[in-house]
C-alpha cells in the first residue's frame, strides 16, 4: 500500500522545513559590515549593530563587568579591589568615514532666510479642487421612509370560479 500522506513525501518535508526555518536563517545569515568597517562620524546617521565601540577580549570583559569572575562578598577594601580583576583588552581602531554626511536643512537653509520672501503661488492647479465636492448620486437616504412613501396598495377582488363554485382571491394589477 502506498503512503498518501504529505508528511511521507521527502520534497514536501524539505519545503516545509525551509519555510519554517526561513525567518531564523534570515536573521542569522544577514550580511555583516565587512572585515574592517568604517566608523560613521556623522551624528545624523544612526549607528547599527556594532556601533564602533567593539573591543578585543569582549567575552571576558563583559563577564568582568557583570561580576561573573568574582566570588560574592561584602566588598572588602583590600580583597575586592577591581584592579586585581582587570581584563586586558584594547580598542579596535576603525577607519573614519568622513565622506558620508547628511545635509541638514536647518544648517544650509535656515527659516529666517525664507521668511521675508514673497510666496508666489498664482498658478492654476492641474485639477479642479472643487470637482468632487458634490456627489453625483443621492446618499444618506432613509430607504425605509422612501418605501413607505412610494407604496401603493394592491386591492383584492373576489372572482367567481364557475367550475368549482367558490370564490377565489385574485390580485388585480
Amino acid at each position: 500500500m502506498a503512503f498518501t500522506r504529505f508528511n511521507y513525501d521527502e520534497s514536501r518535508t524539505k519545503k516545509q522545513l525551509q519555510q519554517q526555518t526561513g525567518p531564523g536563517r534570515w536573521i542569522l545569515n544577514v550580511p555583516g559590515n565587512g572585515s574592517n568597517p568604517c566608523y560613521m562620524e556623522d551624528p545624523q546617521i544612526r549607528i547599527q549593530k556594532w556601533g564602533g565601540n567593539l573591543r578585543t577580549n569582549t567575552v571576558n570583559l563583559e563577564s568582568s563587568l557583570l561580576g561573573v569572575n568574582r566570588t560574592l562578598s561584602r566588598d572588602c577594601l583590600g580583597k575586592d579591589n577591581y584592579n586585581n580583576y582587570d581584563v586586558a583588552n584594547d580598542k579596535i581602531v576603525y577607519p573614519n568615514c568622513n565622506n558620508l554626511y547628511t545635509e541638514e536643512s536647518r544648517a544650509i537653509m535656515p527659516a529666517w532666510t525664507a521668511r521675508d520672501l514673497e510666496q508666489v503661488d498664482w498658478y492654476y492647479p492641474p485639477l479642479n479642487p472643487q470637482e468632487n465636492t458634490c456627489m453625483s448620486f443621492t446618499n444618506n437616504l432613509n430607504t425605509r421612509i422612501l418605501e413607505k412613501d412610494y407604496f401603493t396598495p394592491k386591492r383584492d377582488c373576489l372572482l367567481n370560479d364557475a367550475n368549482n363554485g367558490f370564490h377565489v382571491n385574485a390580485i388585480i394589477r
